[in-house]
C-alpha cells in the first residue's frame, strides 16, 4: 500500500490522518462537513437535523470532560483500574523531585519506568535498568518533571505493547506497536537503513501519514549506544537495531494488526478498563509476552487508558489487515 492509493479525500492532506479518515467516511455518507478550526482538526458534521462536533477524529460528546481528565491523568487512571481489580504496574506517584529521588533505594534493584503523569506519545518517559546509577536515575526523574508537575515511577513489565481500540461496547481493533527499528542487510549502516525505511511513501511527519519517519536525534543516538551501536554501524543480515525505547507510531514505530490473534479474554479486560473510566471511545494499552494465551497476571499489565486514540494505526497498519474503524465512530454518533 502506498500513500497514493490509500483512498483518502483530496484537499484535506494538511489535516492529521485520523481526521482525514473521518472526512472520508462522512463524504461516503453524504454528511455535510463544516470546518470549525482547521489547525485544531475540529469539525462539525451535519446530516439533516443531526449535527455533531468531532475534534481530532475521536473527541466527541460521547465522553464527558471528567472521563477525559481521568484518562489523561495516569495517577487517576491507575487508581480506577486498581479499584476495579485490573492489573496495572506497581509503583508510586510523586509531585516533587526530592521525594522521587529519596525513593531511589526502593527501585534500585529492579528495572523501572519513570514517566510524566499527563503526556502522550511517549514524551518524557525513561526506562532505568536494575542497578542503574543514582545520577542516571536522577536524569530520568528531572526529565519527566520537565513535562509534568507530577510523575510516576513503576515496575517495568516485559513484553510487546498492544493498543486495543474500544468503541462503545466493542474492541474493534488491536495493534502491536513496535518501537522504531531497522533490520540489517549485511552491508548498510544504520543511518542508510533509516534512509531506506523512510522512503516508504506511508512515512511522513506531523501525523498526516499512516507512519512517521524515523528521526536521527540525540534520543535515537542514546538508544543505539545502549545496544553498542551508532549511526555508522553496519548491521548483520537480519539483525534488528532499535532506535526508540517507546513503541509509539508517532516516533517512527511500526503498527502490526493483531485483532484476530489476541486471546478473547484480553479484549474483555480492555472493555472492563474502558468501563472503569466510563469511556465510550478510548485506546487501552496492554503489555504482555503472552497476548495469544489466557491472561496471566504475571505476564501482562494495563499501561494506560488513552482519551484520544488515533485511528490510522488500525486503518493503515504497517503489516496486517486494515480495520475500518472510522465507520464505527460515525455509527456510534448515530449517523446513517
Amino acid at each position: 500500500m502506498t500513500q497514493s492509493n490509500m483512498d483518502l479525500p483530496k484537499g484535506w492532506e494538511d489535516m492529521e490522518i485520523s481526521t482525514q479518515i473521518i472526512v472520508r467516511e462522512a463524504i461516503a455518507r453524504n454528511i455535510q462537513i463544516e470546518i470549525v478550526d482547521r489547525k485544531e482538526n475540529f469539525l462539525r458534521l451535519v446530516q439533516g437535523n443531526h449535527s455533531e462536533f468531532v475534534k481530532e477524529a475521536s473527541k466527541t460528546r460521547l465522553d464527558s470532560l471528567m472521563t477525559y481528565l481521568v484518562m489523561e491523568n495516569k495517577i487517576a487512571s491507575k487508581l480506577i483500574l486498581s479499584e476495579n481489580k485490573i492489573r496495572v504496574p506497581l509503583g508510586r506517584s510523586y509531585s516533587d523531585v526530592a521525594s522521587a529521588l529519596s525513593d531511589f533505594p526502593v527501585f534500585e534493584a529492579s528495572k523501572k519506568v519513570i514517566k510524566p503523569v499527563t503526556t502522550n506519545f511517549g514524551i518524557g518517559i525513561g526506562i532505568s535498568p536494575a542497578g542503574d546509577s543514582f545520577d542516571h536515575f536522577k536524569t530520568f526523574v528531572e526529565r519527566s518533571f520537565s513535562y509534568s508537575p507530577s510523575i510516576i515511577i513503576e515496575e517495568f513489565i516485559e513484553g510487546p505493547e498492544y493498543r486495543f481500540l474500544v468503541l462503545g461496547d466493542e474492541v474493534v481493533a488491536v495493534c502491536n506497536r513496535v518501537p522504531a527499528n531497522v533490520k540489517g542487510d549485511g552491508k548498510s549502516t544504520v543511518a542508510e537503513l533509516i534512509g531506506i525505511k523512510n522512503r516508504d511513501p506511508r512515512r511522513g511527519e506531523g501525523h498526516k501519514t499512516p507512519l512517521e519517519k524515523i528521526q536521527m536525534t540525540e534520543i535515537e543516538k542514546e538508544v543505539l549506544a545502549s545496544q553498542g551501536l551508532d549511526f555508522s554501524s553496519v548491521l548483520a543480515q537480519g539483525q534488528t537495531a532499535y532506535l526508540r525505547k517507546n513503541s509509539n507510531i508517532s516516533t517512527g514505530g511500526d503498527s502490526l494488526d493483531f485483532t484476530d490473534k489476541v486471546h478473547p479474554e484480553f479484549k474483555e479486560i480492555a472493555l472492563a478498563s474502558a468501563k472503569a473510566a466510563n469511556a465510550v471511545i478510548c485506546g487501552i494499552d496492554i503489555i504482555s509476552t503472552q497476548i495469544e494465551q489466557r491472561p496471566d497476571p504475571k505476564h501482562y499489565a494495563i499501561l494506560e487508558i488513552n482519551f484520544n486514540p488515533v485511528l490510522y494505526i488500525h486503518e493503515f497498519p504497517y503489516e496486517g489487515k486494515e480495520r475500518q474503524v472510522g465507520k464505527k465512530i460515525l455509527d456510534l454518533l448515530g449517523f446513517e
